[in-house]
């Protein structure tokens, strides 16, 4: 029986040691391990969306600053399809709308990415980002307005177990104050 087990185990496909990869609820996070040769740098990856949707996400590394002088900035991310364009703009004033109540302005940068497809990001302003990272804890849904439309919504559901683990995989704490 012993054997069986040592052979299964043999021949099993080994799972990088370097990579992670959660689900909590509509959230994911994902790890990834660099060795710099100098030090190791992790990099924890909290997202929703995708599969032609616009992409909520949050990163952070842990070379990088950390609460509570810095909290990472939540990213809406939108790539368009070969040849079109995309919803949002560059310079274009979004604003995240919660269904607790709390809106937080950001603002859009468009541009065309290594594999030449147009994409946007829009994240909240510097000072905001706590505000939005913490209305994110508290809400269900958040939808991303511009002019005067809903061109991104997502669900909330897992978000404050997904920024947890997040946080937690690159050594920051998980207080938001």
């Amino acid at each position: 029986m012993r054997l069986i087990f040592a052979l299964a185990l043999a021949t099993a496909p080994a799972l990088p040691a370097t990579a992670g990869y959660w689900n909590y609820n509509d959230w994911h996070v994902s790890t990834d391990q660099i060795d710099t040769g100098e030090d190791l740098r992790v990099t924890c990856y909290a997202h929703t969306g995708g599969d032609g949707d616009p992409v909520w996400a949050l990163e952070v590394s842990n070379g990088d600053a950390g609460p509570p002088d810095f909290f990472p900035a939540p990213r809406l991310i939108e790539i368009a399809p070969r040849h079109h364009q995309t919803v949002m703009y560059d310079q274009q004033a979004i604003e995240f709308k919660f269904d607790s109540g709390t809106n937080v302005a950001g603002q859009a940068m468009a541009y065309v990415n290594d594999e030449g497809f147009f994409q946007a990001e829009s994240s909240p302003q510097q000072n905001s980002v706590l505000l939005m990272l913490m209305a994110m804890r508290r809400g269900s849904t958040v939808e991303a307005h511009a002019d005067n439309k809903i061109i991104a919504s997502a669900s909330l559901d897992g978000f404050t177990a997904a920024y947890g683990k997040m946080m937690d995989e690159c050594g920051f704490s998980l207080t938001m104050n």
